[in-house]
């Protein structure tokens, strides 16, 4: 089924019948998850990112252990099955050895904890007696001890919203997963993922609402509303991936299912709302398998297709692979239902295929086989090879093609999928893809991953001195009223985290207008991004201030605002003497020059020269102004 554009609320709109989120029992709630702008919350290691080449690579292999519970937590046991090791890059000045679990985890950072009791009483939390770390069994590699430790802070909190209250059930505090930057096979064939440890241990605050979320743009809008809460406290870490959010998911009949990462505000609506189409046709799909079962059996069939036209599958075989394929009885017709726009019952085989064994996906008897250049003698002899008769319409096959041990991982995952169906909707962890639709990541964690942290002694909260802050929204509105700020200029000051600079650069120089601060500091920025391509990252707040005080006492020209801001965000050094305005006697001076070199040239083609040679030294509608008045007058 064909899906068209997106429409501005970034909603895929494709054929499809609008659903009705009361009938179908549909729940949902969010989970938050924003870095914070201190230090690593158990070491002094600063929050600093790196893309410069590490110094040193440590090798490590991650095994799962049991919980309080006694237990395996089941996802930890999928990641473990998944037989790779792990590359972690650090660096001698910003890495120590509480990133590699070579020493204990110092006590918590206090400013960290400072912004999560804010946040707490920002969301009239109850704050706990006494924070418990615990650690939390994490074996995909993201970080090197194989837990992740996090804290308990505020329960039983709210968040006010247009459309009513959502429950705010828990907020705590942790650290940071380590980054993946690349993954690979090494050459026996062994996978394994290369961590960059610079992110690993940065502060982050987690929150958590109730299933009060009643349709996919509300959804949207609870997500984009904590954000600004948490923007409010002055006090988070800004830019892509700094805030992630998790959707939980369920329908009447269903299960709850995360999506994992879904950072685009937009797409948001859209991921929701197939995912509960998703559930919904699992369902229904539950009640055509409910009395079928697959055997864990796979047959070789690579000498079929050895001399095949379909060339992917040709050049694996000529590289080592083996083509494995098993025979599904009576699921012909099945693997092609479709449970969102692209997806169908063949992609939930072929994402467990995907995660469990790390294979590039299947081929199944419902696609159109033809598509992958298989003759049809080919597709007779897979059918025949597998124990399908040639009047046989009712049963189904699946190939999988790689390296032996990895297509029968793969395979054996795929048959399990399909045994699952008649179970309906299972929980699992789920990733956001850019077209709204989800794949499998692992099966939802349990209790059984959490267990105490004994290297971190309990922490008694200290709640004086913890003030609330003005709330974003609030600010906006006040410097509308107060500086006669636009609301658009309002808006992109208050979200872009620069008006503690803002107000206080309004307060220290009065002989710049409040909205040129402004748009100094957040339109200048943008538009050299926009235009140059350069990140404004490097342009520093104390960058801000000497220009703000140069501009105060008249010793910078407001022209020259752009160059000197697109050098420093190059890392360039600025001479801020050659941007000193020139007065009107010295300006009217050299636009005279400038004429006279310019005699018989068009007036446009004068302006530009003009321009060109004078840009920095004056306002433009100043230059133009003088430039008109002296050419009309020679």
């Amino acid at each position: 089924m064909a899906v068209d554009d997106a429409d501005k609320k970034g909603r895929s709109v494709p054929d499809l019948e609008p659903l009705d989120f009361e009938a179908i029992g549909f729940k949902c709630g969010v989970e938050i998850h924003q870095r914070l702008a201190t230090p690593k919350l158990f070491c002094s290691c600063p929050s600093v990112l790196r893309e410069d080449k590490p110094d040193f690579t440590v090798r490590r292999e991650l095994r799962a252990a049991a919980g309080e519970t006694g237990e395996v937590d089941v996802a930890a046991k999928h990641e473990s099955e998944k037989k790779e090791y792990y590359l972690y890059e650090g660096y001698y000045d910003t890495t120590c050895l509480v990133e590699l679990d070579d020493e204990p985890p110092h006590s918590m950072n206090t400013d960290a904890l400072g912004v999560v009791l804010q946040v707490c009483k920002m969301l009239d939390c109850r704050i706990v007696d006494e924070i418990q770390v615990m650690r939390k069994t994490v074996v995909n590699g993201s970080n090197t001890s194989g837990f992740q430790r996090t804290a308990l802070v505020g329960m039983g909190g709210v968040l006010k919203t247009p459309d009513g209250p959502i429950g705010i059930p828990n907020i705590q505090i942790e650290e940071e997963a380590a980054k993946d930057v690349s993954k690979g096979v090494d050459k026996d064939g062994v996978n394994y993922v290369v961590f960059r440890l610079d992110r690993l241990g940065i502060p982050l605050i987690e929150l958590g609402t109730s299933p009060d979320i009643k349709t996919p743009d509300q959804c949207r809008d609870v997500c984009e509303r904590i954000g600004m809460v948490l923007r409010s406290t002055g006090k988070v870490a800004r830019g892509i991936g700094t805030i992630r959010q998790d959707i939980n998911i369920s329908v009447s009949g269903g299960a709850r299912i995360e999506i994992k990462g879904a950072q685009d505000l937009k797409m948001i609506p859209t991921w929701v709302e197939y995912e509960a189409r998703r559930q919904l046709a699992l369902i229904e799909v539950a009640k055509k398998t409910s009395s079928l079962t697959v055997n864990h059996n796979s047959k070789d069939v690579t000498e079929i297709l050895k001399g095949t036209d379909c060339r992917f599958v040709r050049k694996a075989i000529e590289k080592g692979s083996v083509v494995l394929g098993a025979r599904l009885p009576d699921f012909s017709g099945i693997l092609g239902i479709e449970t969102s726009p692209g997806k169908r019952i063949g992609s939930e085989l072929s994402d467990y295929a995907k995660a469990k064994a790390g294979v590039g996906g299947l081929i199944h008897s419902d696609e159109n086989l033809e598509k992958y250049n298989f003759s049809s003698e080919e597709i007779a002899s897979l059918r025949s090879s597998l124990g399908i008769g040639e009047d046989d319409k009712a049963d189904a096959f699946i190939l999988v093609v790689d390296k032996a041990e990895k297509a029968e991982h793969a395979i054996m995952a795929a048959i399990d999928r399909a045994n699952l169906l008649k179970g309906g909707v299972l929980k699992e962890v789920r990733k956001p893809n850019p077209d709204g639709t989800t794949s499998f990541m692992r099966p939802m964690p349990g209790a059984a991953r959490m267990y105490p942290e004994t290297d971190v002694p309990p922490i008694k909260p200290d709640l004086s001195g913890i003030e609330l802050p003005e709330l974003l929204e609030d600010k906006m509105s006040r410097y509308i009223s107060e500086f006669g700020l636009a609301k658009d200029l309002a808006r992109a000051l208050t979200r872009s985290g620069q008006f503690a600079l803002f107000e206080e650069a309004v307060r220290d120089f009065k002989n710049i207008k409040p909205a040129f601060i402004a748009e100094t500091l957040v339109s200048i920025p943008k538009n050299i991004k926009r235009k140059y391509g350069v990140d404004p990252d490097r342009i520093l707040d104390d960058d801000f201030r000497e220009i703000f005080s140069r501009l105060d006492s008249g010793r910078l020209a407001k022209g020259s605002l752009e160059d000197i801001m697109l050098s420093l965000a190059k890392g360039e050094p600025v001479d801020y003497d050659i941007f000193v305005p020139l007065s009107d006697e010295e300006l009217e001076s050299a636009i005279k020059d400038l004429l006279k070199e310019s005699e018989g040239l068009e007036f446009n083609v004068i302006i530009n020269k003009v321009m060109g040679s004078l840009r920095g030294k004056a306002e433009g509608k100043k230059i133009i102004d003088m430039l008109k008045r002296l050419a009309s007058s020679s």
